[in-house]
């Protein structure tokens, strides 16, 4: 039996969608109950209207899981920021522990978190590395993050320093930084970067505990004037939160945004080229 837990209990908090793929969530929450150190509470936040099969999934999991699991739906799909918001308000746990929809946890996940967090008694946010792989779960590349506080600063210049899907911080953290900010597809890297000016205690685990669902294609998506701007916004507020000059924040902004305005075939080169380690580069 497990001696190590988080203090105040945690809740795992996830969100999703119509367009999450079905068979992808149904694992995801699995792999959720298949961790050797077991949640208070599995919060879902069900972001807006959803198909008939993935209602009816939601009630499998609601016999299978009882009180172990809880759906919050919206009325109206409001994006991942307002949809986390929403379930950070529900939660009445000390941490929070981020899941993604199609994303797996590996069963060691949330043990590692907890040992981490007895070891550093001060943190407010830790995660760890993720192994992105195919829908099939055919490993494609390692994203490694900083580790320590001063490397994570350092990082957050320029990208982002943690993978979201990988994270646990304390809830009273998260609302003190005024919750999830509303930039696209920016709002993890966005909350972080609050996390760093109200100097909040930060740690990576240089090891593995989730497999991310990604590849080219995906890459490839995510692009077009959307994702530019979104960048403008998220420089905008590095300046703001005083991480970066304007001038650096110019350059970054114009490199970035010239990415997302590559067709998509190159940018998911680019992705997997260059921004990413190789599996075998990391074995």
């Amino acid at each position: 039996m497990n001696t190590i837990s988080f203090p105040g209990g945690f809740t795992v908090l996830m969100a999703v969608y119509r367009n999450d793929d079905l068979s992808l969530f149904q694992k995801a929450v699995e792999s959720v109950f298949q961790n050797t150190l077991q949640p208070n509470l599995c919060l879902i936040v069900v972001d807006g209207p959803i198909p008939q099969r993935m209602s009816e999934a939601i009630g499998e999991m609601e016999k299978i899981h009882g009180t172990k699991i809880q759906f919050l739906r919206l009325p109206q799909n409001l994006g991942l920021a307002k949809a986390l918001n929403a379930g950070i308000e529900q939660v009445h746990t000390d941490w929070i522990v981020r899941a993604d929809a199609d994303d797996i946890n590996l069963p060691n996940r949330f043990l590692e978190l907890a040992t981490a967090i007895k070891d550093h008694p001060d943190l407010d946010l830790l995660g760890s590395n993720i192994l992105e792989v195919d829908k099939e779960g055919n490993p494609i590349a390692i994203r490694a993050v900083p580790v320590s506080q001063l490397e994570i600063r350092k990082f957050a210049k320029s990208r982002n320093p943690f993978n979201h899907m990988t994270v646990a911080y304390r809830r009273a953290a998260v609302i003190e930084c005024g919750g999830y900010p509303d930039v696209y597809l920016r709002e993890d890297y966005a909350l972080w970067c609050k996390f760093i000016n109200k100097e909040k205690k930060l740690l990576n685990i240089p090891q593995v505990l989730v497999h991310a669902t990604a590849g080219k294609e995906m890459y490839a998506r995510r692009g077009g004037w959307k994702y530019a701007k979104a960048e403008w916004e998220m420089q905008q507020l590095l300046v703001t939160l005083g991480q970066k000059n304007s001038m650096r924040a110019i350059f970054d902004g114009l490199m970035r945004s010239a990415i997302f305005l590559l067709p998509g075939s190159l940018r998911g080169l680019i992705y997997m080229r260059l921004l990413r380690r190789s599996t075998l580069e990391k074995a």
